[in-house]
């Protein structure tokens, strides 16, 4: 008889833990900058962050209060466009892609009628990083699913036969 020491599930409970911890190690040490502002009516406000080598950055903009609009651009130190938004949202989370080291740009223009106050980040996802991290807590999420299956295909409910008269 084979005792198994270490079942699917711990493995894989295992696998999701470290892999979460470490996309959130990553995360916490990833380079972003972020600032409050007021904007009046047309007012113009700006984010920069120096982003090394090519990846996926990212931007969060968060608006207190409902019915204000604003346009934000990535734009780099050369000029380049690489995302344009107009956000009408509370908060809205977006993403671009760069491929060279500089300082990227993020330019937010207040167009709607009233004030607005507003939290902007800039920041770097650091994709190439959390590759490895990623597959070990998919990895670890298909095993706890596949011992989940296991277990449950060995109950059996018998339903009782209905007599009918």
């Amino acid at each position: 008889m084979v005792m198994r020491l270490v079942s699917y599930f711990k493995i894989g409970i295992t696998l999701v833990i470290i892999g979460s911890a470490w996309v959130g190690i990553l995360f916490t040490g990833a380079a972003k900058n972020s600032d409050i502002f007021v904007l009046d009516k047309s007012d113009s406000a700006s984010v920069s962050l120096n982003l090394h080598g090519a990846g996926v950055g990212f931007y969060i903009i968060s608006i207190d209060g409902y019915g204000g609009k604003v346009i934000a651009k990535i734009v780099d130190s050369h000029g380049n466009y690489y995302d344009m938004k107009k956000i009408t949202n509370k908060v809205t989370v977006n993403y671009f892609q760069f491929d060279h080291t500089g300082q990227f740009i993020m330019e937010i223009t207040n167009v709607s009628d009233k004030p607005v106050q507003l939290t902007a980040e800039l920041g770097d996802t650091r994709v190439q990083e959390i590759t490895l991290p990623s597959i070990l807590t998919l990895l670890g999420s298909v095993l706890l699913v596949f011992s989940g299956y296991r277990r449950l295909r060995n109950y059996i409910t018998a339903q009782p036969d209905e007599k009918s008269s």
